[in-house]
């Protein structure tokens, strides 16, 4: 049967008066929404025809054919019922009220579950999984029909006395279904505390707590009333389960622990635990697809405003998961309980004790109120390197080689949800080569890496080569020997046998220590090029917390991502944090220490490359001096380096006049090459704003003094006029010696 094919009836009345009356005799063509109808009319005209036998049911004339009001003559006196009940006369019909018995009743909906009819099996199942009884199946069908037939809905306001009633108050719905005249049906289910319909908020109360219970309104969701009648509705909260395939992509110790979880007593209290965008969802997913569910009902209460929203949120989520046979998965309340404060831990609650399995996705501290099981605990990490690697075959269907795709797995710190937006974006670009489609996913990719480490670290995106930086024959050779021992490290660990002299690892702690812009930064990011790594820079700011205990947790998640993802890690102006410790004089004093202590241990124990960078190496802790393996001294560039520094910045494309000699800046001035870019940068941009746009040495010159005052280094004890004319006597000295040279 076309599930799809019928019209929503709230249009007209007649519509399924029509249909109704169509039936035939042959159980096998029973439609279930005319059975669920005809059901729900029986039990109405049953309380109707008990309650004039007894008396107590009064109409307008004691022939009750005649008596009855025309909306009640519209919904009984229909061809269909007739037939069903074996009455040629419709005057019999009325005397004599057998009705449709429960049995009838559901045998009809066993035979067209059957005959695979989609609303038949949404009610087989649901009765099996929630072991309804007779009364809750009868209530239920009654709460159901009067949305959408309003014939029955009037027969039921004028059966209960009360023709304004939006619903049916509780009290009469239990009179309603449990007859005596006809069958006893014990109505003790039906009590909120008993019924699996109220427990799993399928049915609810619609007014205040003021009434009795028997005053209350019962209700039922307008999804639930959609779903059971045969209306297909779109829940944007449910997911599809996903399978088990030889080339899934989660690793073996987190699909072993799932399916340990899936043997844990029922129902299932499972939490998923891991950085942001580690594969919670998808690990629950997967979790749904063991237990042989249906779905994923994401429950997030991004969109709620309130506690109200929040209970109307959680309701939803534990009617529509019953329904549907779904796994619930609670996302990241934490963050909601940190919104609320404690009001939220009761109103979670009120779902802990729902018939399905719940699933908390836990991004940071698991809340103390949540107590499951320790195997019921499943930690996710950031994917590893290997694990990285698969991830990116599978999602660019193998168009890169082993190569590049080792590159990608190496270099970006990504989960498995930036990996494939990173893929999304790469395919959807236009490329010839390989290594053009490799760079477009390279950039796609740093773009999404720094939100891997949160706020704690941003990615260096600047690639800088050897050739590039510009320093003394000192540096460039301990960075050259730096980089040899971080490329040979592991093949000495475990070729030469280093691996057991050195507990802690070949870990790679680098010191360097300089002068501000003197290159320390460029000399990272040329060893993260070199090494084909990442590089992080760590803010230390957003580490060092002011409450006890947050330090330590959040550098444990530095390192532990760094190690995961193989990536180097900058401290910028580490003096900060690595100084010489205080004398204890207070308790935050002492706390101060433990953090240096934590973060000096956690250093050496961290199997990666990590660089430190301080303008007073003397104010380092001796403890942490120990732990160095590399000291890499960056000096104030010599003069040869300095003229290189003033050529690089003061590029061709900027217009200089005839009488710029850097030869004269470079021997004149100490100044590093960051400082040495200051000053190129405010000459040219006076120069750009002036009539002629062109640099000068007197431009030069004054830029070079205004960096000077602001170093608070003493200028030459001669004028800007005396030290041009200086620089044009040497010019023409150079240059005499150059035109000598060339005559010989």
């Amino acid at each position: 049967m076309n599930d799809q094919s019928y019209h929503h009836p709230h249009e007209v009345d007649d519509m399924q008066n029509d249909m109704a009356n169509n039936l035939t005799p042959d159980e096998s063509t029973w439609d279930t929404r005319a059975v669920l109808r005809i059901y729900a009319i029986s039990i109405l005209g049953r309380w109707l025809f008990s309650g004039w036998q007894d008396g107590w049911v009064r109409f307008e004339d004691d022939d009750v054919r005649a008596g009855w009001p025309e909306e009640l003559r519209h919904v009984f006196s229909q061809k269909s019922l007739r037939m069903i009940m074996h009455f040629d006369d419709e005057q019999e019909l009325f005397d004599n009220w057998p009705g449709m018995s429960f049995n009838q009743f559901w045998n009809k909906i066993i035979n067209n579950a059957i005959n695979d009819d989609p609303i038949a099996n949404r009610w087989e199942n649901l009765a099996k999984r929630l072991q309804l009884t007779k009364a809750e199946i009868a209530a239920l069908t009654v709460l159901v029909c009067i949305q959408f037939d309003l014939g029955i809905l009037r027969a039921l306001r004028f059966a209960s006395a009360d023709p304004n009633a939006p619903y049916i108050r509780w009290g009469f719905l239990t009179r309603l279904v449990a007859v005596p005249h006809q069958y006893n049906i014990s109505v003790q289910s039906l009590h909120p505390r008993h019924s699996a319909l109220f427990q799993e908020s399928i049915l609810c109360f619609d007014d205040d707590d003021e009434n009795t219970l028997s005053e209350k309104m019962v209700t039922i969701m307008p999804d639930v009333a959609d779903y059971l009648y045969g209306y297909e509705s779109a829940w944007p909260e449910l997911h599809e389960t996903l399978d088990a395939s030889s080339e899934d992509d989660l690793p073996d110790d987190i699909l072993d622990a799932l399916m340990t979880a899936t043997e844990l007593e029922d129902p299932l209290r499972l939490v998923i635990s891991g950085p942001k965008g580690v594969g919670k969802f998808y690990a629950s997913r997967r979790l749904a697809n063991m237990l042989q569910l249906t779905s994923a009902y994401k429950l997030d209460f991004q969109s709620d405003s309130n506690i109200d929203d929040v209970k109307s949120t959680i309701q939803r989520a534990r009617a529509l998961s019953t329904l549907v046979n779904a796994i619930i998965v609670v996302n990241d309340v934490s963050k909601w309980q940190d919104a609320w404060g404690d009001i939220i831990q009761p109103i979670i609650h009120q779902f802990e004790d729902s018939m399905q399995p719940i699933v908390w996705l836990i991004t940071g501290d698991i809340p103390e109120w949540i107590h499951v099981l320790p195997e019921a605990n499943v930690s996710l990490k950031m994917p590893q390197r290997q694990d990285r690697y698969k991830i990116w075959q599978l999602e660019l269907n193998n168009a890169l080689d082993h190569a590049h795709l080792d590159q990608l797995a190496g270099q970006f710190l990504l989960t498995r949800g930036q990996i494939h937006r990173a893929a999304s974006f790469g395919a959807a670009s236009n490329y010839t080569t390989e290594e053009e489609y490799y760079k477009n996913l390279c950039e796609e990719a740093r773009k999404l890496a720094q939100f891997g480490l949160g706020s704690l670290a941003t990615p260096e995106s600047t690639r800088v080569t050897r050739d590039q930086l510009i320093i003394s024959e000192e540096c460039r050779t301990a960075l050259d020997e730096l980089i040899i021992y971080a490329k040979h490290r592991k093949a000495l660990a475990k070729d030469w046998g280093f691996e057991r002299s050195m507990p802690y690892g070949l870990g790679l702690a680098a010191l360097f220590t300089g002068p501000p812009g003197t290159g320390k930064t460029y000399g990272a990011q040329v060893i993260a090029t070199e090494l084909q790594l990442e590089l992080y820079r760590v803010d230390l700011s957003q580490i060092m917390s002011k409450y006890i205990g947050e330090t330590e947790k959040q550098l444990a998640q530095l390192f532990n991502a760094a190690e995961q993802g193989e990536i180097m890690l900058l401290f910028d102006e580490a003096d900060s944090v690595f100084s010489k410790r205080t004398q204890v004089k207070s308790s935050n004093d002492r706390y101060a220490n433990l953090e240096v202590n934590y973060l000096l241990q956690r250093m050496e124990r961290f199997s990666g490359i990590s660089i430190l960078t301080s303008n007073f190496d003397n104010s380092i802790d001796e403890a942490f001096m120990r732990r160095i393996r590399f000291k890499v001294p960056f000096d104030i560039p010599d003069t040869k380096a300095r003229l290189t520094l003033w050529n690089k910045f003061l590029s061709p494309a900027i217009p200089r006049a005839n009488d710029v000699n850097l030869n004269f800046l470079a021997d004149i001035y100490e100044l590093s090459g960051g400082h040495i870019k200051e000053a190129v940068l405010r000459a040219a941009s006076i120069a750009y704003a002036s009539n002629n746009r062109v640099v000068t040495q007197e431009l030069l010159i004054k830029s070079i003094h205004l960096e000077f005052k602001k170093l608070g280094k003493l200028l030459p004890s001669r004028g800007v006029k005396e030290l041009l004319e200086e620089s044009a006597h040497k010019a023409k000295k150079e240059a005499a010696k150059t035109s000598t040279k060339d005559t010989q």
